[in-house]
């Protein structure tokens, strides 16, 4: 595939609304992506109420995918972190960022790393913009541990 970007093969890897945007270049990485990282831990919110009750890959479904969904979602095709799963590295930072509690959200915590997508971190915000591989599935790596249920905040 003559003419393309140098980093075709690695944009290859990436989901076709990422990839399309990248060899558009209506968006590119930051100099502070992390290809190569330690696992670690991580805090996401997630759609939880009585008809979801299990953590499955839509739960890590970045803003632009969400909107083939609802084409109602505001969503800025030039940012980046559109593009990612947003993440926390810290729990009180997702509580303060994401007003959670929230009705009909949970809690998930869960292990990230390299092998499943390169990150960009913000360490002021505790914040991840994680952009996961094509095909990846993380569910498994997340489980919840807080929910909002009909009595409240667990």
């Amino acid at each position: 595939m003559e003419g393309f970007p140098e980093g075709l093969e690695y944009y290859k890897r990436f989901p076709i609304d990422l990839r399309t945007a990248l060899i558009e270049n209506i968006v590119t990485f930051p100099e502070t992506l992390q290809q190569e990282y330690e696992e670690r831990v991580v805090y996401r919110a997630i759609k939880y109420n009585s008809k979801k009750t299990c953590i499955d890959q839509s739960d890590f479904a970045s803003y632009i995918e969400k909107r083939a969904e609802n084409p109602m979602i505001p969503v800025d095709d030039s940012n980046i972190s559109s593009y990612s799963c947003s993440c926390y590295m810290d729990l009180d930072k997702l509580h303060i960022f994401t007003k959670f509690p929230t009705k009909n959200k949970a809690v998930a915590k869960g292990s990230i790393c390299d092998e499943l997508g390169p990150v960009v971190i913000d360490k002021k915000r505790s914040h991840v913009d994680w952009f996961l591989f094509e095909g990846v599935d993380p569910s498994d790596r997340f489980e919840v541990i807080e929910k909002w249920e009909k009595s409240g905040y667990h």
